[in-house]
């Protein structure tokens, strides 16, 4: 009851800051809601009544044009979407967002949202996220009105769209992909939300475990806390983060495998025997870097997003439970971007992108002092999607295999179809192990797993991934997801686990 009226009353918090900022503007929090909803009621209008030069206005234009304000916005109230971690179905939900605030130096947005699936399992929560435009004093430069825009190059009417939305984790920490879109020295980000999943499948802890090891458990967790980000130079840049972490095991019932209660122990599933509160704090490096390019007489070529992070967190936790570890993550993402030269009618001539392959290295390791243990609901998995909804050796089931540390290798290809953009192919090569031990983690024995799918795009991003998946001794699987960045006003708060 204590976490539940502390998460309401961040959430509260969060929501009346960014109404205290405006306070110079507006004389109450009700005028400053009403001003939310009348930019999205101009919004809808304006969408719907978007015709053709000819003032026609058919079907195809007008559905997408009073749906897109519906779910995508600057402020208001919007329908959003969640894909919870698999085995707890899609959720449905709203979101209340602004992203025009600005107090003085700060820029700020603040969403706050919930969601809820057909299975019984839900999200809320909120965040508010500041960004400073400058440090020191410094001021941008003005625009001095005398340097003409350069002329927009040619548009290609067939070319495919390859863009992937950022995805925010809460852990480990990862610097955020939009801070580049938005350059600024400093970022925070406080957020207060509660996740509630009625399935999370467990087949035992180690990397020789076997799908007839199967049971299930429920899982609620409370995080609260705040990460930052501060760009300094080179590319580089330094995170942290400070949460507080109470999760809760439940008993999945109803299922044709047993409850964790019933097949496990504490001495074979650590942290089953009771769940404390934790104080987890993070600190971590990011490198980011683009090169690359199409040369003036080339006509193909490639750039380069390098994006390298090494975090290293700490769990502490509150009572004298020995569940207290360290955490060491290194994650190595790099996206080759292939380009060609296109030539409009008029003669002048652009570079396009028209495939992209990405190559990902991924290792983590865990250190517990001596008479601690890893709790088995904080140990990262691979097989399927996990509890980050992240999909891993695709050929095997959801959390298949479990351990303190683990490795994964990808390989991925993925290209629009030519004329027809908004269908993608997407190719996929895992290959990872999980390990009870740091000496476990080598590249014998590796799992294999491969996928082959596509994916449905408007609007620059793809909505729907559909990937069959095959290799290894289990039997192949097929899985669609949806991309809740890409639909939803900011993704909703199940984005942020």
């Amino acid at each position: 009851m204590k976490r539940t009226l502390s998460l309401i009353f961040m959430c509260g918090a969060l929501l009346t800051l960014p109404g205290a900022a405006q306070d110079s503007e507006s004389s109450s929090s009700s005028e400053y809601l009403r001003s939310m909803f009348t930019v999205e009621g101009s919004d809808i209008r304006q969408g719907c009544s978007t015709t053709q030069a000819s003032g026609k206005k058919p079907l195809k234009d007008l559905v997408p044009g009073c749906l897109i304000p519906l779910f995508h916005g600057n402020k208001g109230l919007y329908g959003s979407f969640a894909n919870l971690p698999p085995g707890n179905s899609f959720a449905l939900g709203a979101a209340l967002m602004d992203t025009e605030l600005n107090l003085g130096v700060w820029r700020m947005d603040w969403q706050i949202d919930g969601q809820g699936s057909f299975n019984g399992s839900w999200t809320t929560g909120g965040f508010l996220t500041m960004r400073l435009t400058e440090i020191g004093g410094s001021q941008p430069k003005p625009d001095s009105g005398t340097a003409s825009n350069p002329p927009a190059p040619p548009a290609n009417p067939n070319k495919p769209i390859l863009l992937h939305p950022p995805n925010v984790h809460q852990g480990p920490i990862k610097h955020l992909p939009n801070l580049g879109e938005n350059e600024t020295p400093l970022l925070l980000n406080f957020y207060a939300f509660h996740t509630a999943l009625n399935q999370v499948t467990f087949f035992g802890i180690g990397p020789n475990t076997l799908p007839a090891n199967r049971s299930f458990f429920a899982l609620q967790e409370t995080i609260a806390g705040f990460n930052l980000e501060r760009p300094v130079g080179y590319g580089f840049h330094l995170l942290g983060e400070l949460n507080g972490r109470w999760p809760t095991i439940g008993t999945d019932t109803g299922q044709s495998s047993p409850t964790i209660q019933q097949a496990y122990t504490e001495s074979t599933a650590p942290g089953l025997s009771g769940q404390p509160g934790f104080l987890q704090l993070g600190e971590g490096m990011a490198f980011t870097h683009q090169v690359g390019g199409l040369g003036k007489a080339a006509d193909f070529g490639a750039n380069f997003n390098l994006d390298w992070s090494a975090n290293f967190q700490q769990f502490h936790a509150f009572t004298a439970a020995p569940y207290s570890f360290r955490r060491l993550t290194l994650d190595s993402t790099n996206e080759i971007n292939l380009l060609k030269r296109f030539k409009a009618k008029d003669g002048s001539s652009t570079s396009e992108q028209f495939g992209t392959l990405t190559l990902r290295g991924w290792f983590v390791e865990s250190i517990a002092p001596a008479g601690n243990a890893v709790p088995f609901y904080f140990q990262p998995t691979l097989g399927g999607g996990d509890i980050d909804k992240e999909r891993t050796l695709a050929s095997y089931a959801d959390y298949r295999f479990r351990a303190p540390n683990a490795l994964l290798f990808r390989a991925q290809y993925e290209q629009p179809i030519p004329k027809y953009s908004f269908v993608g192919l997407v190719f996929r090569a895992d290959a990872g192990k999980v390990g009870d031990a740091r000496g476990d983690m080598d590249i014998a024995h590796l799992r294999h797993s491969y996928g082959a799918g596509f994916t449905l795009r408007a609007g620059n991003y793809p909505y729907v991934v559909v990937m069959y998946g095959w290799g290894g001794p289990e039997g192949t699987r097929s899985f669609a997801d949806v991309n809740t960045s890409a639909i939803s006003a900011g993704g909703g708060m199940a984005s942020l686990w």
